[in-house]
């Protein structure tokens, strides 16, 4: 095992077990940036993570309980997102394979998340989807194809729901 892999088990166990869940915030994120995945100042993780991929996240954002990200792609959080529990980034799918096996050869695609996002509860991100600045995933959608900034979207699959104002 290499040092970078040693440093990631002993960062998700203290994430994920040993530290209490919705405190410990400067914990988790100096835990993060030690094991190689960059995370900005004031970002607060809630609690558990199940990352598998390059995670890389912005400051000052909230990231609720469960934030799980799979594959063996990357995924890139802008500045001031707040990412609501339960939320999933899959990087990793396969293409269709024959009638004896359809899931064919993998492949992985990146996913970004602009800054001042917000992804709703149980929303899922599909690998090659970048969220535009400052828009909104509502909860429990599936996001397949990239979302312009100042949107909202939502539903299975995410579609327009509206456009916001870009105002502060």
């Amino acid at each position: 095992m290499t040092v970078r892999g040693l440093r990631r088990r002993i960062c998700w166990l203290f994430v994920n077990h040993l530290l209490p869940q919705g405190r410990c915030f400067a914990a988790r994120r100096n835990l993060l940036n030690w094991a190689g995945y960059p995370v900005g100042a004031g970002t607060r993780i809630a609690g558990a993570m199940h990352v598998t991929t390059e995670l890389s996240i912005g400051s000052n954002c909230w990231i609720g309980r469960n934030f799980t990200c799979h594959g063996n792609g990357s995924v890139t959080i802008g500045d001031r997102c707040d990412i609501a529990p339960d939320v999933m980034a899959v990087t990793g799918s396969h293409r269709l394979g024959g009638h004896s096996r359809r899931a064919g050869e993998g492949y992985n695609l990146s996913i970004t998340v602009g800054s001042g996002c917000w992804l709703g509860v149980r929303c899922t991100l599909l690998g090659g989807v970048t969220v535009g600045d400052g828009s909104v995933v509502a909860a429990g959608s599936l996001v397949k194809d990239s979302v312009d900034e100042n949107v909202m979207v939502g539903g299975t699959p995410a579609r327009l729901l509206r456009r916001l104002l870009d105002e502060d």
